[in-house]
């Protein structure tokens, strides 16, 4: 990834600096090295303390709307260069509205040359792939500057020799408390386009991202960036696409990168003298045309329509408002989106199917959806199986409780009462205090009706927990049938757990997932519920009761 200025972190480091009330261009230019050490600091310190884990609640979706709508900003915001006349100040949509309002102020050369830079990138990337497009566009575009002398804008001259190590100094305690806060302030703006940016790159060059070690490198990066007197950067996406779409596979590339730049600064400055920018408007546009492609969004629709309308809001904001907005809203409404699912899980009435005596789901409810499951599933008779798909815990106790209160006020109208109800435990990995309550209370509703409860397949910490709560003594021996989740006769060093059948998520229907999640192998399933039905027989006799 290359590490580089943003417009965004440009506008908020700014920002900051001007509350300084710097009284000269050279104390507002400290001033702003400083902010780029602070801001570094704020990283580092984020990254030891391990806080990466903030960005585990930015969801697959959000991201991907992220990503979509940062590509499209950054190539509205070339469109200016390539037309001549910059964008007025705003969302994207203004700043598109500002440039397509004005098309009679445009530099008809420099438009031309742009479109033709960007025609002749794509068509040498499409026929002539052992070329090197942007470096070929650029040169071209030079080179007509040189020799035709148009009146377009040109990059801005580049001042020749390197910079001197610098740590600011001087500065009062006072000015450097507020620059720690300014930089936090930088470091969020940064990191939401520099987490997008990695992200993206990771996705192309299939690699994983540790976001604690990013944390760190960020910081390592503006404190640099700072001692060199330079102002705050972050990862760029545009500049990042830029170098992957001109080849770059590795690190290797960025080290070459900063050669270039050294020998920029020390002779090669004078041949970027006739570059327009224009070309480099077409550069970053190319670069960006792909993670702009809005399909990847809208593909969500076929997997969770949750999920796509959250890819497509975080779209929406990142144009409507700015990257840390976007950012902080698709966090929040990721853990909004978590903490839904897990209140609403999964449940199930399992049945037995005839044929392979496998236990699938006779109904089920995830959400606000529910259906019927396999037709060819019956009952046990005596026993309902009810099945729970999530950790039990606070956030969805009242759900596991209602739920299992509704199944027997459903069989009590339809029949005579089980005599025991079967609670698998399988998906409980994890049980919490509010948990084990809702168990105990569901465990009175049924003792009122003389129904017993018998529980399958716990693994062991969720079964300490309930020891420690005392409702394992409370529902009596008949909850051992489920041998602790282990698979009897296993040999010592041999895996004691049951064969898992691999999952696959819904393909059209409705409830085919949660239908698919009750199916086990019939090794798995029939070992640990005919035990439970051994001891519900030998407890219950004949069984039924209303």
């Amino acid at each position: 990834m290359v590490y580089a200025a943003a417009g965004s972190v440009a506008a908020v480091s700014a920002s900051v600096v001007a509350g300084l009330n710097a009284t000269s261009p050279t104390q507002a230019v400290a001033f702003t090295a400083a902010l780029a050490v602070a801001a570094g600091l704020v990283f580092i310190v984020a990254g030891l303390a391990k806080m990466g884990w903030i960005l585990n609640f930015m969801s697959k979706a959000v991201m991907a709307g992220f990503i979509t709508g940062m590509a499209i900003q950054i190539i509205v915001g070339q469109i200016g260069n390539i037309t001549g006349v910059k964008a007025s100040s705003g969302n994207t949509f203004q700043k598109l509205w500002s440039e397509l309002s004005h098309i009679g102020d445009w530099n008809w050369t420099s438009t031309v040359l742009g479109l033709l830079a960007i025609a002749l990138i794509f068509g040498i990337q499409r026929f002539m792939k052992l070329v090197p497009a942007a470096l070929t566009a650029v040169v071209l575009a030079s080179i007509y500057v040189a020799i035709a002398n148009p009146t377009i804008n040109l990059v801005a001259k580049i001042p020749k020799g390197l910079p001197s190590f610098t740590v600011p100094t001087g500065l009062s305690w006072s000015t450097w408390g507020t620059l720690l806060l300014g930089g936090a302030v930088v470091a969020l703006v940064g990191f939401s386009e520099g987490w997008g940016s990695a992200s993206s790159i990771a996705r192309t060059t299939h690699d994983d991202l540790d976001s604690n070690q990013e944390f760190r490198a960020f910081g390592v990066g503006l404190v640099g960036s700072g001692i060199l007197g330079g102002m705050p950067v972050t990862g760029s996406l545009s500049k990042s696409s830029a170098a992957m779409a001109a080849g770059a596979k590795s690190q290797m590339s960025n080290g070459i990168l900063a050669v270039v730049v050294l020998l920029t600064l020390l002779v090669l400055a004078p041949a970027f003298q006739w570059l327009p920018e224009a070309a480099l408007g077409a550069v970053v546009i190319n670069a960006m045309w792909g993670s702009a492609n809005p399909t990847k969004v809208v593909k969500l629709r076929n997997v969770d329509r949750v999920d796509f309308v959250l890819g497509h809001v975080t779209l929406l904001l990142v144009l409507a408002f700015d990257l840390l907005p976007a950012m902080v809203a698709g966090i929040i409404m990721s853990i909004i989106y978590l903490v839904y699912r897990t209140s609403f899980p999964g449940r199930a009435e399992l049945g037995q199917d005839s044929k392979t005596g496998d236990f699938e789901a006779l109904t089920w409810i995830s959400g606000a959806q529910k259906g019927d499951g396999n037709p060819s599933a019956q009952p046990v008779p005596g026993v309902m199986i009810y099945r729970f798909d999530s950790p039990l815990v606070f956030s969805n106790s009242e759900a596991f409780k209602n739920t299992g209160q509704q199944m027997l006020i459903d069989a009590a109208e339809k029949g005579p009462l089980p005599s025991t109800l079967i609670i698998d435990c399988e998906e409980i990995f994890y049980v919490d205090v509010s948990g084990a309550a809702a168990l105990r209370s569901l465990w009175h509703f049924t003792e009122r009706y003389d129904v017993k409860i018998s529980l399958a397949r716990v693994h062991q910490h969720a079964r300490e927990i309930l020891e420690a709560d005392g409702i394992i003594d409370d529902l009596g021996e008949e909850v051992q049938c489920d041998r602790r989740n282990h698979r009897p006769g296993a040999e010592p060093g041999e895996d004691a757990h049951y064969p898992r059948r691999d999952l696959h998520p819904a393909d059209d229907q409705p409830g085919e997932h949660q239908r698919r999640l009750s199916e086990r192998s019939q090794t798995e399933c029939l070992e640990q519920f005919h035990a439970s039905l051994e001891v519900v027989n030998g407890r219950a006799g004949s069984g039924a009761r209303r």
